[in-house]
């Protein structure tokens, strides 16, 4: 396609291909007149001055194949259709002037004009055409200029060089208008069709682009379940490549009698299935006659996971809420009477004078007792879900309340603080305290009242974390799979609920926590109390 209006030739190409074109005719005109030469006793024209002209305008045209790599005007294929024009004027000269067999030649500028320019002037290299041939025989004619022939001279017919005209004419004119037409045409379909190839690129390109931005896998796969397309979704959800079978890789054989129902009754399917740690999604839909495939089966996969784990937790929240209130009534049930019983006891061990042996059995049931109604404090407070209530506070501050009070009674047991009065989070303040309540009381137990607690407050990527750590019991690494898990406990004292309070108060704030611990060595628990 050539842009004449900014004078550009935008496909060099072709302009290569029409001067190779020009190169191999020469080359073949050349071989055509010598043989005329090697097997004519009489040539009908003189051949020296053929070959000479052929040869010339052959050099010119080696020539301009080179120049016009870096001319691409306009005026450049002007320049070459006249000289093409001239060197086939000058051939029709020695050639008999109207009776020349190389007046045919005109035809090929003419068509050249009509590749490269527009089809006004594709008529005017026509007429040009026209008037050079019909002047040049009208002069030859009429023997104003003289015939250059080595045979006998023999005035042209008036027949002949009227009919040679007229078909000239004819001939010149048909294949300007012609040709022009249909390259007018041509050049109007190249247009288009580069407009709608770019067109189509461009909504490839959003294609691809909506695809990969899908928060969904998607792939498609041909009727023996080998891959055809997929998004980068779908590859980190399912491992696959371009040599994948999708039918082997996650389905069953249920899934293989629906997907023929599929094929059958053009319906969907919808399926479930566990692949390593994920849970996904799949639904399944069939598409006929899409390019060369019979049947194409479409697959959008959603990633369940995150979903099934929130609905676990509603699950569970809902389940705690229906224990707390079941507990609620329980405990009141219960703690009343162990209030009676207790001061009972207590208000007997004071008023009444008994023996040894008995004041020991009254210190046991008021010390039970006690216990009996902490753990019950405990229960309720795990099974009581209560919204949050944020604010912003100083964490350095809330740690040294908690540890003020776990010191007591603690002599062998070192506190060592690294902490900034500076640090200050948003969350919930009464939670964040039973959460470092908890930790802390479990270090001490670990301990059995003896060794060192490291308290550690520290910033890192914007975010604020807390280490607990002790060198106390540890934890072997099967039981801390299962650290978190209600009423689980290595200790001699408590039910067993502190770490699960714990994990609930970071899932309820979406902060992390990380345990790191050693049998024998020590437990480090790291809290990220993580901005959103």
């Amino acid at each position: 396609m050539i842009y004449i209006e900014d004078k550009k030739v935008s496909s060099p190409s072709r302009l290569f291909i029409i001067n190779f074109i020009r190169i191999a005719l020469l080359l073949l005109l050349i071989s055509a007149t010598i043989s005329i030469k090697v097997f004519t006793k009489k040539p009908p024209f003189p051949i020296l001055p053929i070959i000479l002209v052929l040869s010339a305008a052959l050099a010119v045209a080696i020539v301009n194949f080179f120049i016009l790599r870096v001319v691409k005007t306009k005026t450049a294929v002007y320049l070459q259709i006249i000289a093409d024009i001239i060197v086939i004027t000058v051939l029709v000269y020695f050639s008999s002037g109207a009776e020349s067999p190389f007046y045919f030649l005109y035809i090929l500028p003419i068509i050249m004009s009509t590749i490269f320019l527009s089809r006004k002037d594709t008529i005017y290299i026509a007429a040009l055409s026209f008037i050079i041939f019909g002047s040049l025989s009208e002069l030859m004619y009429l023997e104003i200029t003289p015939f250059f022939s080595w045979v006998a001279d023999e005035k042209v017919q008036q027949g002949t060089f009227i009919y040679n005209l007229i078909m000239s004419m004819i001939a010149f004119s048909s294949v300007a208008l012609i040709s022009s037409y249909y390259f007018e045409k041509i050049k109007k379909t190249r247009v288009e069709l580069k407009k709608f190839q770019e067109d189509l690129q461009q909504l490839d390109l959003l294609n691809r682009t909506v695809l990969e931005k899908m928060e969904n896998g998607f792939l498609t796969c041909n009727s023996e379940g080998k891959v055809i397309s997929y998004n980068e979704k779908s590859r980190s959800l399912l491992h696959i490549n371009g040599k994948s079978n999708i039918f082997k890789l996650f389905l069953t054989k249920n899934d293989y009698n629906e997907i023929a129902k599929i094929s059958e009754l053009n319906n969907k399917y919808y399926f479930e299935r566990e692949i390593e740690d994920s849970i996904l999604g799949v639904s399944v839909s069939m598409l006929r006659s899409i390019s060369s495939f019979d049947r194409v089966f479409v697959f959008i996969i959603t990633d369940l996971t995150e979903k099934r784990e929130i609905e676990k937790r509603l699950k569970s929240q809902e389940h705690l809420a229906l224990i707390g209130e079941m507990s609620a009534g329980m405990a009141h049930e219960i703690r009343n009477p162990l209030a009676s019983i207790s001061g009972s006891v207590q208000f007997l061990r004071k008023e009444m004078e008994v023996g040894q042996e008995y004041q020991k059995l009254m210190d046991i049931i008021v010390k039970e007792s006690d216990r009996l109604s902490r753990s019950i404090e405990e229960f309720l407070g795990f099974t009581k879900v209560t919204p949050l209530k944020k604010s912003h506070f100083k964490l350095g501050g809330l740690i040294n309340e908690v540890v003020e009070l776990a010191a007591v009674n603690k002599q062998e047991i070192d506190f060592i603080k690294k902490i900034s009065e500076d640090d200050v989070i948003h969350a919930d303040k009464g939670k964040i305290e039973q959460l470092i309540r908890n930790l802390v009381n479990n270090s001490v137990k670990a301990l059995k009242n003896k060794g060192t607690i490291e308290i550690n407050v520290y910033d890192s990527n914007d975010d604020t974390y807390l280490s607990i750590k002790d060198n106390g019991s540890g934890i072997d690494k099967s039981d801390l799979e299962n650290i978190f898990n209600p009423f689980y406990s290595k200790f001699t004292v408590g039910i067993g609920l502190g770490m699960s309070i714990v994990k609930r108060i970071v899932e309820e704030h979406h902060f992390e926590i990380e345990i790191n611990s050693e049998k024998n060595i020590g437990t480090e628990v790291i809290i990220c109390f993580k901005e959103y």
